[in-house]
């Protein structure tokens, strides 16, 4: 796409950023935010098992609508999508929501024997998650959420996000890791995938959570964007660890475009890290989306930080042709 006149009310996708607490009463979906209405909702994470391997979950909501759970694995050797994802409820959901709650449960119009039944409970400090044999979650919220806004006139971007650490089971294996609960503010009517921050602007986009020894959870969101978009932004507990919105850095890339590895520079606070799992590469959730997109896992961690690790898991996404047409693959 080509450059946009830059009119009175435009600040070339800039954004501010910070950290919150919690309160879902503060995010009903009638209620607008920054005048933007709530478009999108996604729960997803990444679990890892006792022998290390790894299992990823996501769902979205768009009103009472799900296309769908995507549930992958890589128990052998690489990341497939799971036979259940086919069996997961979809269509409309029943939603009881509460100012201090969120419900959606399989008594929709859809639902029949065949389809795994679904109850997905979030409060601001604890979510349940249960989906028939493949999914039962549960879990703590691990620190305040991460938020970044980015003002325009026709195309803002508001994001919330906040993190939960969980236990339990997928497909019947005992599991442990983070699971992100995301609300996503744009234009009315628009699709997040015809939006123009996704079909253009959008770069790389970094959430992980890592959970050291002393029981401690680190959680982040880090967008590298085009024309002057990106949000750094790591919390633990209710502090922040960086606020950054000029992240600095580059890539590596392997023979498939996804990231071999990635450095984010978030000015004073440090410069954090990626480094992929090969056996993440989430082919089978990349093929529901186009024009390059790449998701996969890995790690990431604050360089100079020699904490003991228990357990930590990043979901990127990214697309290697922008990275290459802005020079951020590492030379």
């Amino acid at each position: 796409m080509g450059e946009k006149r830059q009119l009175v009310g435009d600040y070339n996708f800039c954004n501010v950023a910070g950290i919150y607490e919690p309160d879902l009463s503060a995010i009903m979906p009638e209620r607008q935010l920054n005048g933007m209405t709530l478009q999108s909702q996604y729960v997803y994470g990444g679990f890892t098992t006792a022998a290390g391997k790894t299992y990823i979950v996501e769902r979205k909501f768009i009103g009472p609508m799900s296309g769908g759970n995507y549930i992958l694995t890589n128990r052998s050797g690489e990341m497939e999508l799971a036979p259940e994802s086919g069996r997961s409820a979809k269509g409309e959901r029943v939603r009881d929501f509460e100012p201090l709650r969120r419900n959606w449960k399989s008594k929709g119009m859809l639902h029949d024997s065949a389809e795994l039944p679904i109850d997905l409970t979030i409060t601001d400090d604890h979510v349940s998650w249960s989906e028939g044999e493949a999914i039962q979650l549960s879990g703590a919220r691990s620190a305040h959420g991460v938020q970044f806004f980015a003002p325009a006139r026709s195309e803002p971007l508001g994001y919330a996000s906040q993190s939960y650490w969980v236990t339990g089971s997928v497909l019947g294996e005992p599991v442990e890791g983070p699971l992100f609960f995301d609300h996503l503010y744009f234009q009315h009517g628009a699709e997040w995938k015809e939006y123009r921050w996704y079909v253009d602007l959008q770069i790389s986009w970094n959430v992980f959570a890592n959970k050291f020894d002393d029981g401690t959870v680190e959680f982040g969101h880090i967008v590298r964007g085009r024309q002057g978009w990106s949000a750094g932004v790591v919390v633990e507990g209710d502090r922040a660890s960086a606020i950054c919105t000029d992240v600095g850095g580059d890539f590596t890339l392997d023979a498939q475009d996804y990231v071999a590895t990635g450095t984010y520079d978030l000015g004073p606070a440090g410069v954090w890290n990626f480094t992929a799992d090969p056996t993440q590469q989430m082919g089978g959730f990349n093929k529901a989306r186009w024009g390059g997109y790449r998701a996969q896992g890995g790690l990431t961690r604050r360089q100079g930080d020699d904490r003991t690790l228990v357990n930590g898991w990043t979901w990127l996404e990214c697309f290697a042709d922008r990275i290459r047409s802005e020079g951020l693959v590492r030379g």
